[in-house]
């Protein structure tokens, strides 16, 4: 392997912008949520529900949760659309089995590493278990035990969510070394585990929102930092405003980046390079977006359609992600520099409502106007992106 393949192996170890982060020392950001899960597993009865919308780094968070606690009993599992209270359990219990030592009924620190099923715990179909016995069976396991339990969103079953609910509040009232932390995208705790009044006081909210400014240059920073690559001050400051928050996007710019830098060895990222990078991301991006893209703005003829909805990822918003026509006039001003009335904006905006344009944008009514956000908010980085894809485009030809 030559040289420039060896640094772009590398790179890819730092920057995983398609795989959430498994080691601390990658791990930038989010210091104020780790440390109140943390705390939250100190309390007797309190368990962490973390949430936040989709891409924001909460399995991230979630594998870091596990490598700081070493000293305790952990265990992280994925759930899925098609898990019950009994599959996300048996998947637990088999998982366990490297850390946690067997026992007919429970767990004992002798050396034996042998996989244990639900049925094996249980000793009955383990499709019939309760949170009754579920509770039992954690309260046997010698010292502290945390389930981290990711993804919890796609569970779709309201009996399974309820079954959840119930155990959280036997386990509170029973079991004060047991935490069950649970994981997934969601505006609410509600709207991950639904309405129940009897575990409020159980549940503590950690939401992950849009990372900071200083954390986005913190993950590309540190990681271009590991692999000895200087950065010209220019680039740095555009890597918040393409990132838009999403920590995904920090480090997909950070790959790209490591990556023009190996094909034209060079070890300093200067803006040049940056736009090479730049390009690099928009061919690198997850595929639903670009699909997503191309649709949206495809058509036979010249069109306004990638001007228009590129600057709607500029556009000014409020708190949800909600804009107006007008802030997409405003922002093809200030990014392209051309003048673009409200009556041409508006039409194009409405195709993009439409499931022939992928339906890349919702409509919100706020104040009896209409107004608009996209329908996947890491479609908005994406947009600026190919913003700038647009503009060097126009630059060089």
């Amino acid at each position: 392997m030559d040289g420039k393949f060896e640094r772009i192996a590398r790179a890819n170890r730092v920057f995983t912008p398609g795989y959430p982060v498994q080691q601390k020392d990658l791990f930038s950001g989010r210091a104020q949520q780790l440390d109140r899960t943390i705390e939250s597993l100190m309390a007797p009865g309190r368990h962490p529900v973390i949430f936040g919308q989709r891409g924001v780094g909460k399995t991230s968070l979630a594998n870091i949760l596990g490598q700081a606690l070493q000293k305790l009993i952990c265990v992280k599992v994925s759930c899925d659309g098609s898990d019950t209270f009994a599959t996300i359990w048996n998947r637990v219990f088999y998982t366990a089995s490297v850390s946690f030592k067997q026992q007919t009924l429970g767990f004992i620190s002798n050396e034996s590493t042998k996989s244990v099923t639900l049925a094996d715990a249980l000793g009955h179909d383990p499709n019939t278990a309760k949170p009754a016995e579920i509770a039992d069976l954690l309260r046997r396991i010698g010292g502290y035990c945390v389930v981290i339990l990711d993804e919890f969103d796609k569970v779709a079953d309201a009996q399974t969510k309820s079954a959840f609910a119930d155990l959280i509040k036997i386990v509170s009232d029973t079991a004060e070394r047991v935490t069950i932390v649970l994981v997934g995208v969601a505006e609410n705790i509600h709207e991950l585990i639904g309405e129940h009044p009897s575990i409020d006081r159980n549940l503590v909210q950690i939401e992950l929102p849009l990372m900071s400014d200083q954390e986005i240059r913190g993950i590309f920073e540190t990681g271009m930092g590991k692999l000895g690559l200087s950065v010209d001050a220019s680039v740095v400051s555009q890597i918040p405003a393409l990132a838009e928050g999403f920590p995904h996007y920090a480090h997909l710019l950070g790959i790209c980046s490591a990556k023009a830098c190996a094909e034209n060895e060079e070890t300093q990222l200067t803006p040049s390079l940056f736009d090479i990078a730049c390009n690099l991301a928009v061919e690198d991006a997850i595929e639903k977006y670009r699909e997503a893209y191309a649709k949206a703005t495809s058509t036979t003829q010249s069109s306004r359609y990638p001007q228009i909805l590129t600057a709607c990822g500029y556009a000014r918003t409020d708190g949800r992600g909600v804009f107006r026509a007008t802030d997409v006039a405003d922002a093809i001003r200030e990014v392209f520099e051309e003048d673009v009335s409200i009556q041409a904006v508006v039409p194009a905006l409405g195709e993009f409502l439409k499931e022939r344009r992928a339906a890349v944008l919702k409509a919100v009514p706020v104040g009896g106007r209409q107004c608009y956000r996209f329908k996947d908010p890491m479609m908005r980085p994406f947009c600026r992106l190919k913003a700038r894809d647009l503009l060097l485009a126009r630059r060089s030809a």
